[in-house]
């Protein structure tokens, strides 16, 4: 065999066993759980940080603002193609559990368009479960919300996320969130509001 021979067939090997090496690289991330690249474990796309975006800036609504598009303002947090959308909040009348993020936004584009203003303040957390393809954050907020009549509902609600780590990052596949009703007076004190 002269050497042109060999060089050829020696990267053909070496390109051979880098394959395998990749192949092999793949099948154990499948199965240890171990994540894409593109899930943050820290940072703004992490899930922490992404469920402190989930209410302050999904959920906060300004006078003035425009009515409320749940896709615009929430929708890059949600998995919109999963079968395993679950989301509750019993803030809801009905009490209904979504199955995927078009049946969520139903539920709240009317309420959220018609409030004049809501906002928000996080008092705990966000704490995280890092799973590897699945992490959960949970966080406690408060919410004052201003109806079209000027009625303020003041509320502390404890959220409960699952995150499903996804080509596009991490999206929301579960959600729960217990809301319990507070008095005006103490709304005021814990979430800034405007004087408009």
């Amino acid at each position: 065999m002269n050497s042109r021979h060999y060089a050829v067939r020696s990267t053909c090997t070496a390109l051979l066993l880098f394959a395998c090496l990749a192949s092999l690289s793949v099948v154990a991330s499948a199965t240890t759980g171990e994540r894409p690249a593109t899930c943050a474990t820290r940072g703004p796309a992490s899930p922490g940080e992404l469920h402190r975006e989930w209410i302050l800036v999904g959920w906060e609504k300004h006078r003035g603002d425009p009515p409320f598009d749940f896709r615009q303002r929430l929708g890059h947090l949600y998995h919109w193609n999963s079968d395993d959308v679950r989301l509750y909040d019993t803030f809801d009348p009905q009490h209904r559990v979504a199955r995927s993020a078009d049946e969520w936004a139903s539920i709240w584009t009317e309420p959220f368009t018609t409030l004049r203003e809501a906002r928000h303040s996080v008092l705990d957390g966000p704490d995280v479960i890092d799973g590897g393809t699945l992490s959960a954050s949970t966080l406690e907020f408060a919410a004052r919300l201003e109806t079209s009549a000027g009625e303020i509902i003041g509320n502390r609600a404890r959220t409960s996320l699952v995150w499903e780590c996804t080509p596009g990052g991490w999206k929301i596949v579960r959600e729960h969130t217990s809301v319990r009703i507070v008095s005006r007076e103490e709304i005021d004190t814990i979430v800034p509001h405007s004087d408009k």
